[in-house]
This record gives C-alpha cells, structure tokens and sequence, in this order.
C-alpha cells in the first residue's frame, strides 16, 4: 500500500509501531506520535485520530521489468547505518503456518483466513479478488463495478496482476492482502466470482 505523507499543511514521516489493531501492524508518525492503521487508511489513536490517510496508485512487480521500463531508477541502499539483515523476512513461514498468530475476530468463511486476495475499495464499497481465481483469468482484462468506481484489472500471461485502472486508463489505489485482513477492514466486502459479475 502507498499513502501520501501530506496530512494537512504537513509533511509526516512514519516508522512501525510494533503494535497490531485487528492483526494488522500499525504505524506511527514521528511528528505526533499518532497510530495509523494501514488497511483503514486512517489514524486509529493521537493528535490525527480520524484522520484520513490519501491512497496512492502503486505498481507491484519484478525488478527485472521495472528495470526494462526504467533502466534509470534509483535503489534503496540497505546500507542505513543500522545494524540489520535485511535479507531475513521475520514473517517468512507466516504464509504457511496453519493459523493466524494474532486475534483478529471472527474471520469470514468465504475464502480460507490466509488466501490472498487484490482488495478494491470505494468509499463504503469494497471487493475482494482471489489470486488464485485471478490466475484463472490470465492474459484478460477483467472490468467491474466497484461502488462509483469502474475497475479494470490486467491479467498478465502468467497469472500476474501487472495492473489495476479506472476505466480511462488511470492507475487506481488498490491493497494485496491475506482475506482475514481485508475482510476485518471490509467487513461488508464482495468477492469476486468470475462469471458472476
């Protein structure tokens, strides 16, 4: 997820709380010292409770094809005078393990609690894809409604979700996620059945 940092007349910076609301980590920014919840896109506690964080398109996909389509970008250095392995995922068995490590309420029974899923929302209306459905559809466009907003998403030939649009083309803000998540943030949330729409 990408949010911009622009939260009135100010520029916030956030690091990682190491707090959880609803399984999900939150945030905190260095200016007030608020709690920001990344999936409700809102401060959940502080100064900016309430307060509403501004979605960002964001492209989810290979170094390798970033780099054909921008061959002069920019990468982070991990060199950032701390001493952390970056190459060690702390979650990498997450994915596989049986259960969720954390409460999260009740879990919808739609979809398995760690199927990952393409969330969509717009104001109140919000819809899950499942991936392994998306996979389904590669090489396709899939279009739909989503309360005001008219979606597209690009299938790649492998399956891959190479992006998501407003129907004129524009890149539209848009979450992965496992559906225990999405459905705690969305509890009202359509899922995607291809041939049902």
């Amino acid at each position: 997820m990408v949010h911009s940092r622009r939260v009135g007349d100010e520029t916030l910076t956030f690091g990682v709380s190491g707090r959880l609301y609803k399984s999900n980590v939150l945030l905190y920014d260095h200016q007030s010292e608020s709690l920001w919840s990344q999936l409700l896109e809102s401060s959940v506690a502080g100064r900016y409770a309430g307060t509403r964080l501004v979605a960002m398109p964001a492209v989810r996909t290979t170094w390798k094809s970033w780099q054909r389509r921008h061959p002069e970008t920019l990468v982070l250095s991990t060199e950032t005078g701390y001493r952390r392995d970056y190459a060690t995922d702390p979650y990498a068995g997450y994915a596989r393990a049986g259960g969720l490590w954390f409460p999260v309420g009740k879990v919808r029974g739609d979809l398995s609690p760690k199927a990952r899923v393409l969330g969509i929302a717009s104001g109140d209306d919000a819809m899950a894809f499942p991936m392994d459905r998306l996979r389904g559809s590669a090489g396709r466009q899939l279009s739909i409604r989503i309360g005001s907003v008219d979606a597209v998403i690009t299938v790649g030939p492998g399956g891959d979700v190479v992006a998501v649009s407003h129907d004129d083309g524009r890149p539209l803000p848009h979450v992965f996620s496992y559906w225990f998540a999405w459905q705690a943030f969305h509890p009202g949330t359509g899922v995607y059945r291809p041939g049902a729409q």
